[in-house]
């Protein structure tokens, strides 16, 4: 069973992976932002949309991909660690 607490250092811990996000993102060039985009469609996406996801991702050059590195093992750290589940920051609010 999942635990759904959560705790300041939950609430630190996605900010500073939503700020890492979107900074890579921000710096990265157009064919880096396309593979992303085109991963993100792959979840629960088509074959098509895998084939995309592959065919993009090559050319794609990650920028901060340590302070992204960083951040996510706080985030399996505290998760491990506290038995809280903190959410990614693209799936937040995804329903609404």
């Amino acid at each position: 069973m999942e635990n759904d607490a959560r705790c300041q250092d939950c609430d630190a811990i996605a900010q500073e992976l939503g700020e890492a996000y979107v900074e890579a993102f921000i710096l990265a060039d157009e064919a880096t932002r396309d593979a992303r985009l085109a991963i993100y469609e792959m979840i629960g996406g088509t074959e098509e949309d895998a084939a995309r996801a592959g065919e993009l991702m090559p050319r794609a050059r990650f920028r901060n991909a340590l302070e992204v590195n960083r951040a996510l093992m706080r985030k399996f750290a505290h998760e491990a660690r506290a038995g809280h589940k903190i959410e990614m920051p693209f799936t937040r609010n995804s329903g609404k």
